[in-house]
């Protein structure tokens, strides 16, 4: 039997699991793509100044909805959309009963984001229709559901993804981009993306640290936010890119900060 067989057979008996691990210029051609799909955008904060608060491009004057999966118990970037721009904002987490504030703006149903719309699950076009939004209505995205990003992500379509204004999504487990199936999976879901949006901003979450290999640098955690093609010229910025951003804040406060390596992002 080959080494290699046997050794994956024994890590497998053991509960481990040993995965090819892609081409490194696979890896590299990945965040050369992302960095190529990065604008410099005019960009405003919004909500806490550590977790939960989020770098925004400057329309949500334009805005009118808000669909906030994965709140758990802070709510201070809806809280704002609330109380700065009158955005509604739809909230949904089967982890809470409620809310995390009271708020007129605010309509919550316990249910966790997923690829069906069963027991304590839905799915985001069932969502988005359940609470009567259109097509129409000018509406964002902001999802931090504990890494059930990237089975969303994979079942809705482009067209979906496409009614959001903007896109703020917080990726998890980024460091399994170095395996070989992760990695097409992730090219998949951001090739989505890619059709009808641009990157406006990344930040890496400073809870979890940055894994190195081969001289590539991924942030296990990152928010990455998206605005859509046809909005970019009204809120372009001439400055070049920099990060971090004089807006960006730690996630956790009594954590290292972490900046975001600069070949995502420097051109």
């Amino acid at each position: 039997m080959d080494i290699r067989a046997n050794i994956r057979r024994i890590a497998f008996k053991k509960g481990y699991l040993i995965e090819k691990l892609s081409p490194i210029t696979n890896v590299k051609n990945f965040i050369s793509q992302f960095k190529d799909k990065y604008v410099s955008c005019e960009l405003i904060r919004v909500g806490s100044e550590f977790d939960g608060g989020y770098l925004h491009p400057n329309l949500l004057k334009t805005i009118s909805y808000c669909f906030s999966p994965g709140v758990a118990y802070q709510a201070s970037f809806e809280k704002e959309l609330s109380e700065k721009f009158k955005i509604k904002s739809f909230m949904a987490d089967a982890s809470v009963k409620e809310a995390p504030e009271v708020d007129d703006n605010f309509e919550f149903i316990p249910k966790f984001l997923g690829t069906s719309s069963k027991n304590e699950f839905i799915t985001l076009t069932d969502w988005i229709k359940q609470s009567k939004v259109t097509d129409k209505d000018s509406k964002i995205l902001q999802m931090d559901i504990e890494g059930a990003e990237f089975d969303v992500l994979l079942y809705e379509s482009a067209e979906i993804l496409a009614s959001f204004s903007t896109l703020i999504i917080e990726f998890h487990f980024m460091e399994r981009m170095f395996q070989k199936d992760f990695l097409k999976m992730l090219k998949i879901i951001f090739d989505k993306i890619y059709k009808n949006f641009s990157i406006c901003h990344v930040h890496p979450n400073n809870c979890c640290g940055i894994y190195s290999l081969n001289g590539v640098d991924v942030p296990r955690v990152m928010e990455v936010t998206f605005v859509r093609n046809d909005l970019i010229n009204s809120v372009l910025s001439t400055n070049p890119i920099h990060l971090p951003h004089s807006l960006d804040r730690k996630n956790v406060e009594n954590n290292e900060d972490l900046i975001m390596p600069e070949m995502w992002w420097r051109k």
